[in-house]
């Protein structure tokens, strides 16, 4: 019987040890100990050029597609293209080559090619967005891309489908020759794109 209420005792003793490092306390007040909430996980790690970039937890590259029509694109869930990551030395090495290089001075900065561009957004993928017919710069300076300071320019774009005016956000290292082009940027992309880049690193 002693025995028993030995163990007891010790149960008991153990019981309030453990209630007591669960908690502190201030002026009597019992404070909770704040939890540690784990980061999100990491997706993919992708080469674009010399740059490296970890994708967000589910979230797919496509470097070269066979249409083409997805070339760099960011996949997410249902959202074929919300983002283009491009590595152009290739394309501005050569003098002849269709291309107009990323800046902000310009209307279009944003678009490279040297057809008519398109309103792409998450409802109106490559190949099925309308033809954009206005540009307006509202944004322009530098930011960092890891180590490194990029040409930034955000635009707000009206389409000839009105239901996909949008807004893009560029970043152009000219000395790398990478362009990240992000389309329909709303709050929560912009933050996950802000991260992506802020982690960069180069070889």
């Amino acid at each position: 019987m002693r025995s028993r209420s030995f163990r007891r005792s010790v149960l008991a003793v153990s019981v309030v040890l453990s209630a007591a490092a669960c908690t502190t306390s201030t002026a009597g007040q019992p404070q909770a100990v704040p939890t540690v909430t784990a980061a999100a996980p990491a997706g993919d790690r992708i080469d674009v050029g010399t740059m490296h970039v970890t994708l967000p937890q589910g979230a797919k590259y496509t470097a070269h597609s066979q249409d083409g029509l997805l070339d760099g694109c960011l996949t997410e869930g249902t959202v074929v293209c919300e983002a283009r990551l491009l590595d152009l030395r290739e394309a501005t090495s050569d003098p002849n080559a269709p291309i107009n290089l990323p800046s902000a001075k310009r209307p279009f900065g944003w678009y490279t090619g040297t057809d008519v561009p398109t309103c792409i957004t998450a409802a109106s993928p490559p190949g099925e967005a309308s033809v954009a017919t206005g540009s307006n710069l509202v944004e322009s300076g530098f930011k960092p891309v890891g180590t490194k300071n990029a040409e930034y320019g955000a635009w707000q774009v009206s389409c000839e489908d009105t239901t996909q005016n949008n807004k893009v956000r560029m970043w152009w290292l000219p000395t790398s020759k990478i362009l990240v082009v992000e389309y329909g940027s709303f709050e929560g992309w912009d933050a996950k794109m802000d991260t992506l880049l802020s982690g960069a690193t180069f070889s």
